[in-house]
């Protein structure tokens, strides 16, 4: 994985900030997992669950990479049976 670590630096006021490959930060917007969730799946339940344990899975760290966010929505995915969803994210991810 890419970038998880604690950083008193780079936080963005209020919670986790997001580094890209660039290495450039900005903060981390849980709207973007909830629509990339509900473009695979019209099951609102499913959605909740999965975006739930994904962002509690990144809220005890400062400072992620966005390949990291992307592996974490994978292996979420996947350990809940999702295996469809997730490889249909990772093409959409091209991860």
């Amino acid at each position: 994985m890419d970038v998880l670590r604690r950083s008193q630096t780079t936080m963005h006021p209020g919670g986790l900030t997001v580094e890209n490959v660039a290495g450039e930060h900005s903060p981390f917007d849980p709207q973007k997992i909830h629509e990339s969730l509900t473009d695979l799946t019209n099951d609102p339940t499913v959605v909740h669950r999965v975006e739930s344990l994904i962002v509690a899975q990144l809220a005890g760290f400062d400072v992620v990479a966005t390949g990291t966010i992307d592996a974490t929505v994978v292996e979420t995915l996947e350990q809940l049976g999702y295996a469809n969803m997730a490889q249909n994210y990772r093409k959409q991810q091209h991860v």
